[in-house]
């Protein structure tokens, strides 16, 4: 059987259809186009053409066969005239999937087709006529023209309609963005106006239910593209609406009314495609589940490292389309599709009929007459969701202008502008294939299930195939091609003038109940010619296989039936062996058979002895044949090796069934008489040991051996899972080899089956070892199992290590040449591995095996004791032992080996706070050595991060005390229950121990950790700790406070230029430079877009950035000599990256006056966000010069600002000062209206109130101080802001602390002058605005020059105007001491204090 083309239908008359969407380019006497929709639609639409028709009418139907020279008479020119033939593929063709209704459009123009028999052709392939039944042109106005198409077939609720559809919906798109939907009549049901651009394309996903368990079900949905967005409804409530439509119309047709309920606007998702510049089609992919990999990449791709990834998967709607930039894009829309509820459709049904009947009634009742002729709204048109371009195939100069997605949703094929057809990968998202020279192609797919299978299976699991139909016009050629690598399995000759259309949708409104035993659709792709037949492929199912060689399909068939008995066997019976034997041995192809034993030895259930006895047959098999070929010497050497695996595992199984023996040394005589130690070497490693026990289980509890043990810890290792962990090498440089093949994978179960037994005293190492000798694997990767299984848990006790010494030594003993290498990759391994306690004991095994290898059990130099007594031992010794290369690096890395295990202790140690939990940080020897001189320092710089450690905790002893305030709470209080205190002695114990082993590590490495250089990368390991989280400033406020005991002034600035530059330069340029825009504190949203943090975090950022300056500046005015960065001796090979003391020594020597320039600029910022000072330009404080400055590196020398500046500058600091000190007073609490009574009494303790006030107000008391500062710098006349401190002091009612500020005041007269003001305000105010009634009697009293001088004063100016009267007496007396006699003001002083002492006394008097 070959593929072939069948018609499955024809157009009744193709020429009418022609002439009707083609008025111009018909034959004269054709009628209009406007002469046929009248005709046709009066035809159509009439009521009396069913009374005129009868059965004795021509019917119109044409026998006749359409030929060649037909078909040039009906298009009325030769092939050559493509103005006139290709018709069809200028207008929109559409096809049922049922293949019973055809639509067509051109312009304003539609045709629908429907089938009818024709009883002349009975009997006939095709018995029936595309006639057409509804012929009109649509659209509201001349520009409003047809871009798409779509015939929807509904499914029918009834039960005897055998699988039919109900009716069909004919949904027209419109250049307005309307899409309208018909019935097949031309009856309008539905328009709705979802966006306004044009409709380029309709498309429809219908169910179809998962192929497998676990693959998502697709849902009904239309689709409907535009130029710039896509919107997606669901089939759910498309139905309903569609279904209610059909049925309102019913009846009003039968009721003869045209009153037609308005249906409800259906409910739409909406996605622009905002990324791409241009898209021409599009596919929707359906809701897919990514991976946890993909998740992570995608996670990774979009948010960086900072990125938040969801615990499970989130369902993505893929979108591909194509179009140009990129070619093809692939969208995702994260929040899947959500079925609307029926019960939302119901109501809205309901409130529009109710609504409907309520307009009806008011018709026939006489009111509600204007309702009608009220304009309708327009239509809300819903904005798009912004869908994200997560990735594409890009190509600048390619343009898509066609997808088609494959029926198994995993390919998509594409034309583009270059005559290409490229085939996608839709899960990978990688073009796999391409075909050229294909213009102006169009493609299908077409999916053959197989055929002839097992009636026994389900018929959803059978094997699909995927083929790729591609009509090339140009070519007159339908190619056939099997997806994705396959070969052309058919090619036919069509005209070119043909349309190819694949429906990828059949009928809406089906479910997994509905839809089964209901074919959908009838075809899936069909070609539409210009004789009017419409043809389909037929496509075999066997075009899809390959096998060429009928030996190699009859073994894939045994290959298939072996896995399918190995898998339907559950247990070993008397026949099985039997029976896969037989299969096994009846395969001719080597590599098949490869395939059926390596299938074999992967079943758990089978014994060893029957994978034996069948390695065994197939070796007795192939060594009985002459010249194998290359696939059989390669599975003889796999039988070979397996066969010797197998043994092997037989062996230890047995070996390992043994009883332990009982313990006969302890620990100290294991080490002095079994590794050849010293007394005193014993000693040191045992005392090392346990204080490393001591501390890690006391901080890490959790980490003891469990006490309950699974199932999986207990069960012994398969010989399935032994077998696998052996990967077998294909390919030798000798074929006459007979060792073994294989090489070890990293697999710890297997080296715990092979070394645990004998490192518990089960068998003796030697007999383990001559039985793995026997199974060919090389000593190197036996040394390297066995260090494995040692390494990987930290569980091996020191009595254990006799028996890992007789292992290390016997393995050693089968190398030969070799020996160097096995040396070299066991001390690879121990530096190499995290678990410094094992890699210690192994290191301290391994160099007792090589000390016995090389002659020395004599006493060497000791290796247990701190460095600090390695001297005195040294000294002690009265002859020196000439020790070998190999011998020296083994001390060298058993030295390195101890000062790990330190660092490894103190990194155990965890505190219990939230804060602190964190991963744990893990070191190695390698590590160290390849991580740069800092290493060290870095590592434990790293866990005083983590533990929240401050600077105080690294010199003195760490205790948590309770301050007194803590132990009175406590006392009055109680303890709630000894479980507190427990906890706090835990604290005590654990801050103890870390203080110890700090000191511990400082004795070992005198060098690396230097109080300055640990200090440096505490320092700077707080501020990464920062930079991660910018809103914590807590870290940056540590980060300083470690930089601060940096004793050397040269390190302790080049710290500070690597911060500058790493972390603060960008951080504070962006908070100036928007401090600058908005001229005034930022909000919260502001300052996370630019800065990156909180606004709260921005006041504490920029204070610890004027803080940071200081530092710099007393760093500056030190001399100190440069640190050298030495090493200690055991750690003298270190290599990798510079270290941060390196680089920080490196750094240039700053500038004091650049420094001088940011210190002012961060104290102006910090005082605006601090006292929330507005309408202030922080940059404009400064001048050209100084605002091209900074922000430079520290070091730079740029020109600096002087104090000669514009007076318009002068003028706009001042204010800005003065605006400052004017705040910070403002945040003392205002004094409260006291009588005279009162402020006698308060006027006696005003030393103890000025010092309260100054601890409750620290903010009042601090930036008058950075004022002076900032004018002396600037300057400016200090005095002049003293005067005004002193003013704003009195004005705001502080009379007491003004006094304080005021003796510092230099310019007497002014400061009277201003007092006399202010004392003037309060007596206006007193009587102006307080009780003008009372006090006028005083106010006839004044002299007229006292009276107009009031009255020209503001009291309102006054922050706090109602001090008492006594008050303002003292005032007006510092105001007249300070005046000169002979003046104006003095007089007025004089003559103003009188009058109020008369006043304060009769106000007294009134208030007694």
């Amino acid at each position: 059987m070959s593929c072939q083309l069948s018609a499955i239908s024809k157009f009744q008359d193709i020429s009418s259809l022609h002439r009707f969407l083609f008025p111009t380019t018909s034959k004269e006497g054709t009628p209009t186009g406007d002469h046929v929709s009248q005709t046709k639609s009066s035809k159509m639409d009439s009521p009396e053409r069913d009374e005129m028709d009868n059965w004795d009418q021509d019917w119109g139907f044409d026998e006749s066969p359409v030929t060649p020279e037909k078909e040039k008479e009906i298009f009325g020119g030769n092939d050559g005239d493509s103005t006139l033939n290709n018709w069809l593929q200028k207008c929109i063709l559409s096809v049922s999937p049922t293949n019973d209704v055809v639509a067509a459009a051109y312009g304003h123009k539609i045709s629908v087709l429907t089938q009818k028999w024709d009883p002349r052709k009975r009997g006939e392939e095709i018995d029936s006529n595309l006639t057409p039944v509804w012929e009109s042109e649509i659209g509201v106005d001349e520009k409003e023209t047809i871009t798409a198409l779509l015939c929807l077939p509904l499914a029918s609720q009834k039960r005897s309609t055998h699988g039919g559809p109900d009716w069909t919906c004919i949904i027209v798109g419109f250049s307005s963005g309307y899409v309208r939907m018909y019935s097949q009549t031309g009856v309008l049901l539905l328009s709705q106006l979802l966006h306004l651009e044009k409709v380029e394309r309709l498309k429809c996903r219908t169910y179809a239910p998962p192929r497998f368990l676990g693959l998502a079900e697709i849902h009904d949905e239309l689709l409907i593209m535009y130029t710039r967005a896509i919107v997606s409804i669901d089939g759910f409530s498309l139905i309903q609406s569609l279904r209610a439509c059909c049925n309102q119309v019913a009846r009003a047709t039968a009721s003869g009314t045209e009153n037609m309920l308005q249906p409800p606007p259906l409910a739409y998702k909406k996605w622009s495609l905002g990324e791409q510049d241009k898209v021409s089609d599009y596919v929707a992919c359906g809701v897919v589940c990514a991976n946890p990999f993909d998740q992570l990449k995608a996670a990774s791709m979009l948010g960086g490292v900072k990125a938040t990834v969801k615990t499970s998967p989130p369902a993505m709607n893929v979108f591909m389309t194509a179009g140009t930039g990129p070619y093809v894009g692939f969208f995702y829309a994260i929040d899947g599709i959500t079925q609307p509820i029926l019960s939302e459709v119901a109501i809205a049904m309901a409130n529009k009929i109710k609504s409907a009947l309520l307009s009806a009634a008011s018709g026939w009742l006489g009111f509600g007459g204007k309702a009608k002729e009220e304009k309708e709204k327009p239509p809300k048109i819903e904005p798009a969701t912004p869908l994200p371009l997560r990735f594409g195939l890009p190509d600048r100069r390619r343009a898509g202008d066609v997808i088609m997605l494959s029926p198994c949703n995993n390919y998509a094929a594409t034309t583009d502008s270059f005559g290409r057809v490229i085939l996608i990968d839709v899960q990978r998202g990688m073009a796999v294939r391409m075909w050229k020279g294909y213009r102006d192609a169009q493609i299908g797919w077409i999916e053959v299930k197989e055929e002839n299978a097992e009636p026994e299976k389900n018929p959803d699991h059978y094997r699909l195939a995927q083929f790729l139909i591609i009509y090339a016009p140009r070519r007159g050629i339908l190619e056939v091609w099997l997806a994705a690598h396959g070969p052309r399995v058919a090619a036919f000759n069509v005209s070119k003038y043909c349309f190819l259309i694949c429906p990828c949708y059949g009928m809406l409104g089906l479910n997994n109940v509905t839809s089964r035993g209901i074919k959908s659709r009838t075809f899936q792709c069909a070609l539409i010619d210009p004789s009017g037949v419409i043809k389909t492929v037929d496509i075999p199912f066997h075009l899809a296989l390959s096998d060429k060689s009928s030996k190699r399909a009859r073994d894939l068939h045994l290959l298939k039936k072996l896995k399918a008995y190995l898998k339907e066997s559950a247990a070993d019976t008397e026949s099985l062996e039997e029976t896969i034997r037989d299969l096994l041995l009846d395969m001719k192809i080597a590599s098949i058979a490869h395939q059926g034993i390596e299938r074999i030895l992967s079943t758990k259930y089978l014994p060893v002895s029957l994978m034996q006895n069948l390695v065994k047959a197939c070796i007795k098999r192939l060594d009985s044949r002459n010249n194998l070929d290359l696939d059989s010497r390669i599975m003889l050497k796999f039988c070979k090796s397996q066969r010797s695996l197998l043994a092997l595992y037989s062996s230890v199984t047995t070996l390992n069934s043994a009883e332990v023996e009982t313990k006969k040394l302890s620990d100290h005589e294991i080490l002095t008489c079994v590794l050849h130690q010293t007394s005193q070497e014993a000693h040191a490693i045992l005392t090392l040991l346990e204080q490393h026990n001591l501390l890690t289980a006391a901080a890490n509890p959790s980490k003891q051996s469990a006490r309950v043990k699974f199932q999986e810890d207990v069960e012994p290792l398969g010989a399935t899972s032994f077998l696998h962990a052996f990967s077998y090498r294909t390919l030798f440089s000798n074929e006459d080899n007979t060792s073994s093949g294989d090489s070890i994978a990293p697999a710890s179960s297997s080296s715990k089956f092979l070394f645990s037994g004998c490192l518990h005293g089960r068998c003796q190492a030697q007999e383990l070892v001559a039985i793995i000798q026997k199974s060919n694997i090389p000593p190197e990767q036996l040394m390297s199992l066995l260090l494995q299984y040692w390494l990987s848990t930290s569980k091996h006790t020191v009595d254990m290590m006799a028996n890992l010494y007789e292992l290390v030594k016997s393995i050693t003993a089968l190398t030969g040449e070799s020996k160097v290498i096995i040396v070299l990759k066991m001390r690879n391994l121990c530096s190499q591995s995290d678990n410094i306690r094992a890699v210690y004991l192994a290191v301290v095994t391994c160099r007792a095996v090589a000390v016995n290898a090389l002659g020395l059990n004599g006493p060497f130099k000791s290796i247990g004791e701190p460095a600090t007594k390695a001297a005195d031992t040294s000294a002690d010794s009265q002859e020196w032992e000439a020790v070998t290369v190999d011998m020296e690096l083994w001390e060298v890395l058993v030295r390195q080996c101890e000062d790990a295990l330190a660092i490894a202790t103190l990194l155990s140690i965890q505190s219990d706070s939230e804060g602190s939990q964190q991963h744990t940080i893990t070191v190695s020897v390698a590590r160290l050595l390849l991580s740069g001189k800092g290493s060290i320092p870095e590592v434990v710089a790293r866990y005083i991060v983590q533990q929240r450690l401050n600077p105080a905790s690294l010199f003195y002893s760490f205790t948590t005390e309770v301050t007194r305030e803590d132990e009175e709470e406590e006392e009055a209080e109680g303890m709630e229950s000894e479980y507190e205190a427990s906890q706090v002695e835990k604290t005590k114990l654990k801050g103890a121990k870390k203080q110890d082993q700090l000191d511990e590590l400082r004795r070992r490495f005198p060098h690396n950790l230097q109080n300055d250089f640990l200090l440096s990368n505490c320092c700077w390991e707080y501020a990464v700790l920062w930079n991660k989280e910018p809103d914590e400033t807590w870290s940056l406020e540590l980060s300083l406070d470690f930089l601060r005991l940096v004793q050397n002034a040269v390190l302790r600035q080049g710290v500070s230029s690597l911060l500058w530059h790493m972390f603060m330069k960008k951080r504070s340029s962006s908070a100036a430079h928007l401090m600058e825009k908005v001229g005034k504190t930022p909000k919260d949203r502001l300052c996370r877009k630019e800065v990156g943090m909180n606004d709260i975090s921005l006041i504490s950022f920029i204070s610890l950035c004027a803080d940071f300056m200081e530092i710099i500046m007393d760093a500056n005015c030190e001399a100190h000599e440069v640190p050298v960065y030495n090493l200690e001796p055991a750690w003298q090979k270190v290599e990798g990256p510079t270290s941060l003391v390196e680089l920080a020594i490196d750094q240039k020597a700053t500038n004091y006056g650049l420094l001088r320039l940011h210190f002012h600029l961060f104290k102006v910022m910090s005082a605006v966000l601090s006292l929330g000072v507005k309408s202030v330009k922080v940059l404009s404080l400064f001048d050209n010069k100084g605002r091209a400055a900074l922000f430079k590196e520290l070091h730079a020398h740029p020109l600096l600002p002087s104090q000669k500046v514009e007076p318009a500058l002068i003028a706009a600091r001042k204010n800005f000062l003065c605006q400052v000190i004017t705040a910070a007073v403002g945040t003392i609490e205002p004094p409260a209206e006291m009588d005279q009574s009162v402020i006698s009494v308060t006027s006696t303790s005003s030393a103890a109130l000025f010092k309260r006030q100054r601890s409750l107000y620290p903010t009042a008391f601090k930036w008058p101080q950075v004022v002076q500062m900032l004018a002396r710098d600037f300057g400016l006349d200090l005095d002049y802001f003293k005067r005004h401190h002193v003013r704003e002091l009195y004005s705001y009612g502080h009379d007491k602390l003004g006094e304080e500020v005021m003796s510092s005041v230099n310019d007497h007269e002014e400061m009277g002058v201003q007092l006399l003001t202010i004392g003037g305000q309060r007596v206006a105010w007193e009587i102006f605005k307080r009780d003008i009634d009372r006090n006028f009697q005083h106010l006839a009293g004044m002299s007229t020059s006292l009276t107009r001088w009031l009255k020209d004063l503001e009291p309102e100016a006054l922050h706090f105007p109602g001090v008492p009267l006594s008050r303002t007496v003292t005032l007006l007396e510092q105001a007249a001491t300070r005046l000169i006699e002979d003046s104006r003001h003095h007089s007025l002083a004089q003559e103003l204090m009188e009058k109020t002492k008369t006043l304060a006394h009769f106000t007294t008097h009134n208030q007694s």
